[in-house]
């Protein structure tokens, strides 16, 4: 399940000399494929899935030679994480929650691997009656449970294709820089059609502020919610903003020009972020979990989607007074989170461009890098 993502990896970085790590029965293959330049075989679990012993992670160390610009682990399970700590690397690359593991400065969040039975749906097998009747009955979000379920391959595409572009905007700009020049501005459209559906004004706020470093930030939204759009904008200039400007009501015209300019539009669940992602901008959506980005989200070249991991994503709820838990997935996306997004897809963008100039070509995907 490796193999596609080795290749990738191997692309991606067609200058860099590649070490790979792997179980001593599987070098020949690994040779076979062609996937790396050198080929350390080690033993780490035994091949025999019964036996239960491990090597030590730290017996890793005598097997490597130098040090390593980047360490990626390819496994998705997190048994080998402390392997991975072991390696000498300016970098590392993992699935992993950056919050318990801040060692790895390169990660995606772990995917569902398998199907969780609800409570009644254990009590159900337990008393013989779970075949008698549909799953679905007991389980309610066992359908939904299905459609968020990933193949590993695209996982291990994913975690590459983020270490591409986390590692190549380091190496050329030295630190992460934003890719807005001249006077292209950055848009924010914090509101949608429903409260539900809006991230809170305070963290629009503090979004802007942060943004505001980069260049003008243009907010916009229709003539009923220029008061809300007045406090944002005020939140971020007490926070020390001061390039922002205020579009309100533009024209069909207008509003497709000034998209079609933006250095990066982040916005709410609306149409802003469906015509930016269209146009081909670098696009960020916030989506409250009452609506799927994988049902509802933009589609682009450019786009990442962030949304709250919660067990009631996809209720479809349109009323706050509605939600059982206060929309709690609305608070689950912090600025902070929002602002690591926008430098990894601005990063990206610019290893794209890069690449586009290189091969002489415009047709290079880039990934969606969002959760």
């Amino acid at each position: 399940m490796s193999l596609g993502p080795l290749r990738d990896l191997r692309q991606r970085f067609a200058h860099a000399h590649i070490t790979l790590v792997v179980g001593s029965w599987n070098i020949d293959t690994a040779k076979q494929f062609d996937l790396a330049d050198d080929y350390v075989a080690f033993d780490f679990f035994p091949r025999n899935p019964k036996v239960k012993t491990r090597k030590e992670a730290a017996d890793i160390r005598p097997l490597l030679t130098g040090e390593f610009d980047l360490a990626i682990d390819m496994r998705v399970p997190d048994e080998t994480r402390p392997i991975l700590l072991e390696v000498p690397a300016r970098h590392r690359a993992a699935i992993v929650d950056p919050y318990r593991m801040h060692q790895i400065d390169i990660a995606i969040a772990p995917f569902n691997l398998k199907l969780r039975r609800a409570i009644f749906y254990k009590l159900a097998q337990n008393i013989g009656i779970a075949n008698k009747i549909p799953r679905r009955w007991l389980d309610w979000f066992i359908d939904r449970k299905q459609v968020r379920l990933q193949h590993v391959s695209e996982i291990l595409l994913f975690l590459v294709a983020k270490a591409a572009a986390y590692f190549d905007g380091e190496s050329e700009a030295g630190h992460r820089q934003s890719s807005t020049t001249g006077k292209a501005p950055i848009v924010v459209a914090p509101f949608s059609n429903s409260s539900l559906r809006d991230w809170p004004i305070e963290n629009f706020g503090k979004l802007v502020a942060a943004l505001s470093t980069r260049g003008e930030v243009v907010l916009v939204c229709r003539g009923e919610s220029l008061e809300a759009l007045e406090e944002v904008a005020k939140i971020a200039r007490d926070r020390g903003a001061a390039d922002i400007r205020m579009a309100v009501e533009l024209s069909e015209l207008e509003f497709n020009h000034l998209m079609n300019s933006a250095a990066l539009v982040v916005s709410n669940n609306s149409g802003t972020g469906h015509v930016a992602a269209q146009l081909g901008r670098p696009t960020i959506g916030i989506f409250t979990a009452s609506h799927l980005p994988e049902i509802w989200g933009f589609r682009g070249p450019l786009v990442s989607m962030l949304m709250s991991v919660i067990e009631c994503r996809g209720c479809g709820l349109d009323k706050v007074r509605r939600c059982p838990v206060k929309v709690r997935c609305k608070f689950d996306i912090t600025p902070d989170l929002v602002i690591a997004e926008v430098n990894a897809l601005m990063n990206h963008c610019k290893v794209r461009d890069k690449l586009i100039v290189a091969r002489g070509h415009h047709n290079h995907d880039c990934p969606v890098l969002g959760r």
